[in-house]
């Protein structure tokens, strides 16, 4: 298997950390969509990133589509519970971490401040949003769903990890220590560790 993606992108960073739980072994391919001749449209007409290019050549593409097909393609460890309520819990946690990144996305990506102040509160209030009830959801429990890791854990990581490096000036823990502490044990994982962008 191949994964097409930039180092940058948060979205890809949580597929690789799913990747490197299931112990799937594959080739990281570095792939911007923009740029001339990128190998990303072949495989996703969408030309978006993350995406997972099977041993027969098919294209897996949007990150919730490649984890919900990596968690299927080996049994263990299982990060996506069966059990309907279990697993729409899990989903709801990804839906949250994917949530805070998308809004972290636009403000961070919003150089040269085109859009409204009224706007950029709009995407602070859906960080701040998201942040609550994740703190409020992980209780005191070690894991973000029951006493296991699963892809609610990678989600929350994944999530706040880009909120910190792309809009440092975010401070969150003083509200939110549940979460704090959860950030630090998720960054001793082997997982976490090996797909840490460089600086």
């Amino acid at each position: 298997m191949k994964l097409l993606g930039v180092d940058r992108s948060p979205y890809v960073r949580k597929v690789r950390i799913v990747l490197e739980e299931k112990g799937f072994a594959y080739e990281y391919v570095q792939a911007r969509p923009s740029v001339p001749d990128s190998p990303v449209p072949q495989y996703n007409p969408l030309a978006k990133i993350p995406v997972l290019v099977t041993d027969s050549g098919q294209g897996v593409y949007d990150s919730k589509v490649i984890v919900e097909y990596l968690d299927a393609l080996e049994a263990e460890p299982r990060l996506i519970p069966q059990e309907i309520e279990a697993r729409m819990e899990v989903r709801r946690w990804e839906a949250l971490g994917d949530g805070i990144a998308d809004a972290t996305v636009l403000i961070s990506h919003d150089y040269d401040r085109r859009q409204t102040d009224e706007w950029h509160q709009r995407q602070r209030l859906k960080i701040d949003r998201g942040l609550a009830a994740m703190e409020k959801s992980l209780g005191d429990r070690a894991h973000c769903h029951r006493e296991r890791f699963s892809l609610a854990d990678i989600s929350a990581g994944y999530a706040l990890a880009y909120l910190d490096t792309s809009l440092p000036q975010v401070e969150w823990r003083g509200a939110h220590p549940r979460l704090a502490a959860l950030t630090v044990r998720l960054a001793q994982r082997d997982s976490f560790r090996r797909t840490m962008p460089a600086a």
